[in-house]
């Protein structure tokens, strides 16, 4: 009997894409949440906040609620989110 392994994994893409920089400290930051759309993700980034305000310094969350899961957050919306916090955590939660 022979026995067929498949690799289910795709290749990497985004060769050569910079990742944008992390901050040295969270102390005093605010950090934007990203929920993805499904059902469980807002709960999931209230307790993240309430862990990064408590436990590592920062001063504030914003949370921004995507309508969907099926589409991407609207470039506008993401780039006002980017101007007004420290770091953003996107987050997926069925």
């Amino acid at each position: 009997m022979t026995v067929t392994l498949v690799d289910p994994t795709l290749p990497v893409s985004g060769a050569g894409v910079e990742l944008a920089p992390r901050p040295d400290s969270l102390d005093g930051a605010v950090i934007g949440l990203v929920s993805n759309g499904k059902t469980h993700a807002p709960a999931i980034l209230q307790r993240v906040a309430e862990n990064l305000i408590e436990s590592h310094g920062a001063r504030d969350a914003v949370l921004m609620l995507k309508p969907t899961a099926n589409l991407p957050a609207a470039p506008e919306e993401v780039e006002a989110l980017a101007a007004d916090v420290t770091a953003i955590i996107a987050a997926i939660g069925d």
